[in-house]
């Protein structure tokens, strides 16, 4: 049995964003280089993202993980290619900006984003 390997995409341009403006989730659109936990957001291009994936090798049987998912656009690709995915996100703004933008793309049941940070205060 091959064994389920876990690819944690790491990008730093998506990562631990902050909720700093506390707009209602249905209204919130991000801005690039708004203010996060330790970074700024900035956006990875799809193009990058399909490369990562690619890069990595994924396959249908891998769980991809991508932590301070900004958008979910890691985890939304991953699972418009059939491939379970997660998202860790600090903003819940994004968070639920995430879990829209997967419902839009009718990949909710692959891609789950969920709001949570992996740095110690």
């Amino acid at each position: 049995m091959k064994a389920l390997r876990f690819i944690s995409i790491f990008v730093c341009a998506s990562f631990l964003n902050a909720a700093a403006h506390a707009q209602p989730a249905s209204e919130f659109k991000p801005e690039v280089g708004q203010s996060g936990k330790d970074v700024v957001w900035v956006p990875t291009s799809y193009a990058l993202v399909n490369k990562m994936l690619d890069m990595a090798r994924v396959t249908t049987s891998d769980y991809v993980i991508d932590l301070g998912s900004g958008d979910g656009r890691t985890v939304i690709t991953a699972a418009k290619r059939g491939i379970k995915a997660l998202g860790i996100e600090y903003n819940p703004n994004m968070v639920a900006l995430s879990q829209r933008n997967a419902a839009k793309e009718g990949v909710s049941d692959k891609a789950d984003v969920h709001e949570g940070g992996f740095v110690r205060d």
